[in-house]
């Protein structure tokens, strides 16, 4: 399969699933390495493809978010990892992302769109596997996450959860 080719069957695959799909799964349908389908999605979304990373494969990026949005600005040390995103999760709250601010790169952002626990272990599994460092480790753990909630009903037990966690962190007015 031709490198083009190979790249028209990967957006196929995206185009047609019902959830993500492993790198691993794109490899054995095209004959190829894991390495040289994540060298072609980089290649896609270098094109304009909106394809993203999920703790569980790759997918596409919907078009238009289905419920509200809101950024939370917090701060808390890697102990508190798991409890801040089953906070968000557990109250209907999906975590778009990660973004910290770099004093010489500017704002670095992660896609993480955890919908539920199970996203939330996956992810931690991934980290751990990988020995990845969080990216707050860069910011004194400040950090922010997109949340997206089906009602403003969520996204105040969302905020309320966050508080009482202790790692939402005030807005200066």
């Amino acid at each position: 399969m031709e490198n083009q080719e190979r790249r028209e069957k990967i957006l196929e695959m995206l185009q047609a699933a019902t959830k993500p799909v492993t790198g691993t799964e794109m490899a054995q349908v095209c004959q190829v390495s894991r390495q040289i389908i994540v060298g072609d999605i980089a290649l896609l979304r270098a094109s304009g493809t909106p394809v993203m990373s999920t703790p569980r494969g790759y997918q596409l990026q919907q078009a238009k978010p289905a419920g509200l949005q809101e950024s939370f600005l917090c701060k808390h040390g890697p102990e508190k990892v798991e409890a801040e995103l089953n906070a968000i999760v557990d109250n209907g709250g999906v975590v778009h992302n990660v973004v910290v601010e770099h004093e010489v790169y500017g704002f670095l952002e992660g896609e993480l769109n955890l919908k539920s626990r199970r996203d939330v272990q996956l992810y931690l599994k991934k980290m751990r596997m990988d020995q990845a460092p969080l990216l707050s480790s860069i910011s004194a753990g400040v950090h922010s996450h997109l949340v997206e909630a089906s009602t403003p009903e969520e996204m105040e037990a969302v905020r309320k959860a966050l508080e009482q966690l202790g790692v939402l962190v005030e807005e200066k007015k």
